[in-house]
């Protein structure tokens, strides 16, 4: 059997076992709003439904469950919910709802309210003129396989950047091996930043997925303090920086004959994909420290079971006895640390599927460099 015909098999396998997986999520209309945002779609239980269509609206009827829910809101009044906490909620209550409560926690945050209503103001009334664009420059770090899927995903940045460019906002592309492993990448990206931090401008890194654990562990340790300091702002678009639970799932048998024979395939170094997942990952992410005046905002996407994207519908289900996802990792593990939150609710984490994730890419870039022209670098 040729490399083509096994890797064809590889795809019917995978696609009838995970079609199997995501036909068993029940499905339970909503019809709502959460912090301005209109919520119709499915969730994956009745207490998802009665959570975001009644108690999140104001509208108690069920003493019960509104008594477990405030609970819940009690014990987490200052913080947001651990990954094993989360895994519990979604245990005794649902995905969905679980995805729900992490969404609104996010949005009750003062400092994540007031930078969330100032992301929606700034796509309502694109306010790009008068920005410093001079005193900047964009350095945008690819996701995994940008050169041959990029156009496809979104991973490589070409819109976005093009867009840039036409406002006049000097910009590059930061070229990491396609399908390099994290310490790899983050050897490319800080030489990029020690090249770039030449010229005098303040850096602002914006980061898809993969690039997520590299842009990290270079500015915490492969860059000097005087290095480090022309980095003004990280945007952190679903950075996957605690890692990938489907990578540790394709470590397990029979799922690892399938991996194994999907990177050989394409060529891949399977070290480098390893470098992703959650073990090495959670490791790598606990003992790295950034020690700097650094503006860091993530863009979370955060979708319900009845919102998932052609990439994520087949993933998702794989990562749900986790609790919360995007299709790629846990909603949780996407958040930097000393960071502040935008919440992008019923995006998974295919962006690329946002019919206007290139205007919000933008939208993102003027509302950074306008909190740094504020000597803003926090709440």
């Amino acid at each position: 059997m040729n490399r083509n015909l096994y890797i064809v098999l590889f795809f019917l396998l995978a696609l009838v076992f995970l079609g199997a997986c995501s036909s068993s999520t029940p499905k339970t209309f909503v019809d709502s709003t959460l912090f301005g945002e209109h919520v119709f779609t499915t969730v994956d239980s009745e207490v998802a439904r009665y959570y975001l269509d009644n108690y999140l609206q104001g509208e108690r009827s069920n003493r019960e469950l509104d008594r477990r829910i405030s609970g819940l809101y009690s014990q987490h009044r200052h913080t947001i919910p651990s990954r094993e906490e989360l895994k519990g909620i979604s245990q005794e209550y649902s995905v969905d709802f679980a995805s729900l409560f992490l969404a609104d926690l996010l949005l009750k945050n003062e400092c994540n309210k007031k930078l969330n209503k100032a992301f929606m103001l700034q796509l309502d009334n694109p306010a790009i003129t008068g920005l410093n664009y001079s005193s900047y420059t964009l350095l945008f770090v690819p996701g995994w396989d940008y050169a041959e899927s990029g156009h496809l995903t979104g991973a490589d940045f070409n819109a976005p950047r093009a867009m840039a460019t036409k406002l006049g906002v000097e910009n590059y592309l930061v070229e990491l091996p396609p399908t390099g492993s994290v310490e790899q990448n983050a050897e490319y990206l800080a030489k990029d930043i020690i090249h770039h931090g030449r010229a005098g401008k303040g850096i602002i890194l914006a980061g898809a997925s993969s690039a997520g654990p590299a842009i990290h562990l270079a500015l915490a340790e492969l860059l000097s303090e005087k290095e480090r300091g022309v980095v003004k702002a990280w945007l952190n678009l679903g950075g996957i920086l605690q890692g990938s639970p489907l990578i540790d799932y394709y470590q397990k048998w029979p799922h690892r004959w399938f991996f194994n024979l999907a990177v050989w395939d394409q060529g891949w170094d399977k070290e480098a994909i390893l470098s992703m997942g959650t073990s090495l990952s959670r490791s790598r992410f606990s003992r790295l420290r950034i020690e700097s005046d650094l503006l860091i905002i993530n863009y979370l996407g955060i979708p319900l079971s009845g919102q998932l994207s052609k990439f994520s519908i087949e993933k998702y289900p794989l990562l749900k006895p986790e609790g919360p996802n995007d299709g790629l990792t846990l909603l949780t593990d996407a958040i930097a640390p000393n960071s502040m939150t935008i919440v992008a609710l019923g995006s998974d984490h295919y962006f690329a599927e946002d019919p206007e994730i290139d205007e919000k890419t933008i939208a993102l870039m003027a509302l950074i460099m306008t909190y740094l022209d504020k000597g803003m670098t926090g709440c």
